[in-house]
């Protein structure tokens, strides 16, 4: 495969990703919810098996207490992966590191605020500045564990 159909795969990773983001932008705060509830009530007995034995008041107890959490845990992934998948997609350049780097982050933190922008527009959503950061330090990890990974090689 030539550097250029490798080029166009990798980008083509990074706008479905991108996408994959809007969508989950894109959906009412009442979607959202529901979805990091599933989530929460999913993995919680992995940590906390006697969460199946409690009542159903205690265990919607929990899962409200920790929905922010999964919530910023969840910004700090989706864009943990993002800074992955862009900074691998400009690996496959002759530039600079810090130029890369540079380029990654600022795609990420761009994009990062267009979807809190985004957000404005959707029911029961907003714009939070603190998810813009959250967003950032994910991307940042995620630059850096590739840049780590591939000055090694």
């Amino acid at each position: 495969m030539n550097i250029k159909s490798k080029r166009f795969i990798l980008w083509l990773f990074v706008i479905l990703w991108m996408g994959s983001i809007f969508f989950l932008s894109a959906q009412t705060a009442a979607k959202s919810s529901g979805l990091s509830g599933k989530t929460i009530h999913t993995l919680i007995p992995i940590f906390m098996p006697e969460f199946i034995d409690m009542s159903q008041v205690q265990q919607n107890e929990i899962v409200s207490s920790l929905q922010h959490l999964v919530r910023d845990i969840a910004h700090i992934l989706i864009y943990f992966m993002l800074g992955i998948l862009c900074m691998c997609t400009l690996i496959s350049y002759e530039l600079k590191l810090k130029v890369k780097v540079f380029t990654v982050l600022v795609i990420c933190a761009v994009y990062a605020a267009t979807d809190e922008l985004h957000q404005l527009f959707v029911d029961g959503r907003g714009f939070q500045f603190s998810d813009i950061c959250l967003d950032f330090c994910g991307a940042l990890l995620g630059v850096l564990m590739v840049t780590l990974v591939f000055n090694r090689s």
